[in-house]
């Protein structure tokens, strides 16, 4: 039978309605090119040596902690992230920061910035085969950007960090990479969630996500991983198969705010969530967002931030669309067992191939 269950965190409705996997449906597209081989790319401009296809070089990070056995390849960089701005902003820096009327409408120019993290100098060096350590340079160069940013651009409210996997999550490039977008707004949807988070706190004097937090650890059905400082578990109410949430145990409303030992903690989980996903789903086109809170939101004793990863398994329908209801065909206790199984199959696979590994 289907259930409909609540997200505590946006109040929407999702139903679950796992008899709607039977239907017949095409295959589900992928990237062109997802999962090459090819460590370069003529045509690409964020692979080495194609610098001139570039506006500009913002931040280049070396390895967090660089420990490699192999000797750097012919004409690489010493660099492992890149930060450049996106060569077709949604926003830009040059734009207005004040609004206006027009009638009945409220209109403001295309303030903010947008600006894209390389995260390897190989072309096809995507986070699940990469070394912690160099899961951390990217995480690293996050906050490095984020935290720039809200230092030197006082009209800053909004800093949305994020990646698109794959054509259906909206990548135009193979190499792998993140986004940035900084906005002079605050979105409504995010807007909402903070209000949520809010109304409840006003109530219940608790943080939302940690009350979430503790209920998930003590039933255990959704936990998909978990480490000193994070844990992982599928959403009671996935709006799409094999949603993912990362979260902070500690209480903090800022991802800014992480340590050392937090980069670690997260660069482990984010690993260990993809590969799994990456096992369980067949390499799905996915979106990780990272849900931290506008500028005059933080600190806060209500907030929580996270990594959302949602993968692009189905297309939104007329019923969709129409209701705003999501309809998930997978139920979150089962998408939790077979993400869990896939990552402790990664853990004994790398474990065997390092013990079976010459010295």
């Amino acid at each position: 039978m289907s259930e409909i269950r609540q997200d505590k965190l946006t109040e929407q409705w999702v139903i679950f309605a796992p008899e709607r996997a039977q239907r017949p449906h095409p295959p589900v597209p992928q990237a062109a090119g997802k999962g090459s081989p090819a460590e370069f790319d003529a045509n690409c401009p964020f692979c080495v040596g194609n610098e001139n296809m570039l506006p500009s070089v913002l931040l280049e990070k070396q390895k967090r902690s660089p420990v490699s056995s192999s000797k750097p390849k012919q004409g690489e960089h010493n660099w492992q992230t890149r930060v450049v701005p996106n060569k077709y902003p949604v926003l830009t820096a040059e734009a207005e920061t004040a609004g206006s009327n027009r009638g009945v409408y409220l209109v403001a120019a295309g303030y903010g910035r947008h600006e894209v993290i390389i995260e390897s100098p190989l072309h096809s060096r995507d986070i699940p085969a990469m070394s912690v350590n160099e899961v951390e340079t990217v995480i690293d160069t996050y906050l490095d950007r984020y935290n720039t940013i809200y230092a030197e651009h006082r009209d800053i409210l909004t800093v949305i960090l994020f990646r698109n996997h794959g054509q259906m999550a909206g990548t135009s490039l193979v190499h792998p990479h993140s986004q940035l977008v900084a906005m002079g707004i605050v979105p409504a949807r995010i807007a909402n969630r903070q209000n949520v988070a809010e109304r409840y706190f006003s109530q219940e004097n608790r943080c939302l996500m940690c009350d979430i937090i503790e209920f998930e650890q003590d039933h255990a059905q959704r936990l998909v991983f978990e480490n000193n400082s994070f844990i992982a578990f599928v959403p009671f109410a996935a709006a799409v198969p094999f949603e993912v949430l990362i979260v902070p145990k500690e209480h903090s409303s800022d991802f800014g705010a992480i340590g050392p030992e937090d980069v670690s903690d997260l660069a482990s989980a984010l690993m260990s969530v993809l590969s799994g996903l990456r096992q369980e789903a067949d390499d799905p086109d996915y979106n990780y967002i990272f849900q931290t809170y506008s500028r005059q939101h933080k600190p806060s004793p209500s907030l929580h931030w996270y990594v959302q990863i949602r993968p692009k398994l189905g297309i939104p329908a007329g019923f969709e669309i129409g209701s705003g209801i999501s309809v998930n065909h997978s139920l979150p206790e089962q998408d939790a067992q077979r993400l869990r199984e896939a990552i402790e199959q990664s853990k004994n696979n790398e474990v065997k191939q390092k013990t079976q590994a010459p010295d």
